[in-house]
């Protein structure tokens, strides 16, 4: 009892069950199956002639019960039960033989049935039971994979989802993101008597700058204005994107008409320090930029299409007018 306590205290001081040499233990706890059996057996096949026949019928109860209870324990190693239940019944088996009456050759006999029946019933248990154990390891194998194929799934979609809303070029939001996100504030604001700025804003004679200066030039240059145009975020409801062309907007929710006014001069000064040279300009000999301004309130029964209309408009008396300048429209 000692050797396996002093066993048990080391199998637990296994700090990571998941890999330990469990060939080694498996041995070891069948060993100390089959010296407990044969201390059992063995003593109370020595204890019979020394006690009375009542006593013997309560020890041989009780050593069956004990091989009856331990199907449920060692049913997972049919090897271990079946040397526990030998070495417990086999030597009061062999001294009821040795008895030579009739009543212990029945005994022995039930005996003998038992442990065929014992071995049928726990090799039968010992199926069902690794079969459990078997579908259980499938199925959450099976569990694991499909959380792989999910997550996998999920992470292609957010992909997509950033590539379906995000403009190839610039790495800013697309026409189709800044519409849908432009309705959604529209909505948020709406009733809350809370202004909502656009500003729209096209590069003078992009299509002469490409055509002078080459392609790459005019894709770099836009991929400069729109780094220029995300530094003016303060809100995460704000956005700036990449309509077309050289076309870009910024959606400044809550930002009154004036702030507005001050972000898209910041912006017209900021490119205009940067003193790109535009050869073919007609409004500077720099790269430069018409801004169109609008501002309304979400009022109950309006819609964002008006603020889009009066920023177009907006942008559109920029350009008639010389561009390289700013046009603001107030609802």
């Amino acid at each position: 009892m000692y050797v396996r306590w002093r066993y048990l205290q080391s199998f637990l001081r296994i700090s990571n069950k998941a890999y330990f040499p469990y060939q080694q233990w498996h041995d070891r706890f069948l060993v100390g199956v089959v010296v407990t059996g044969l201390m059992l057996g063995c003593g109370a096949a020595l204890l019979m002639p020394y006690i009375t026949i009542n006593v013997q019928i309560i020890l041989h109860s009780l050593l069956l019960t004990m091989c009856a209870g331990a199907i449920a324990y060692l049913s997972t190693s049919l090897r271990v039960y079946i040397a526990y239940m030998v070495t417990i019944m086999l030597p009061v088996t062999v001294w009821l033989f040795m008895q030579q009456d009739s009543v212990t050759y029945v005994l022995s006999f039930l005996y003998i049935f038992f442990m065929v029946a014992g071995f049928v019933s726990v090799k039968r248990m010992h199926e069902l039971v690794n079969d459990a154990l078997y579908y259980r390891y499938d199925n959450e194998t099976l569990i694991e994979d499909l959380q792989r194929l999910l997550q996998s799934v999920s992470q292609s979609n957010k992909a997509l989802e950033k590539i379906s809303t995000t403009d190839e070029l610039t790495g800013v939001s697309n026409y189709r993101a800044f519409r849908v996100h432009l309705e959604d504030v529209w909505r948020q604001y709406r009733g809350n008597n809370i202004q909502l700025s656009m500003i729209k804003l096209n590069v003078d004679y992009y299509h002469e700058f490409n055509a002078h200066y080459g392609q790459e030039s005019g894709d770099r240059r836009l991929r400069e204005i729109a780094r220029m145009l995300s530094d003016q975020f303060t809100d995460e409801n704000q956005m700036v994107a990449r309509l077309q062309g050289a076309e870009f907007a910024l959606l400044l929710p809550g930002v009154s008409c004036e702030n507005a006014r001050q972000i898209a001069l910041a912006i017209m000064q900021a490119l205009a320090q940067k003193k790109i040279e535009h050869a073919r300009s007609r409004a500077q000999n720099y790269l430069s930029m018409s801004i169109g301004l609008g501002s309304q309130v979400a009022t109950e029964g309006s819609n964002a299409r008006e603020l889009l209309v009066r920023v177009d408009t907006a942008l559109k008396l920029a350009k008639e007018r010389g561009r390289n300048r700013l046009e603001v429209l107030e609802g």
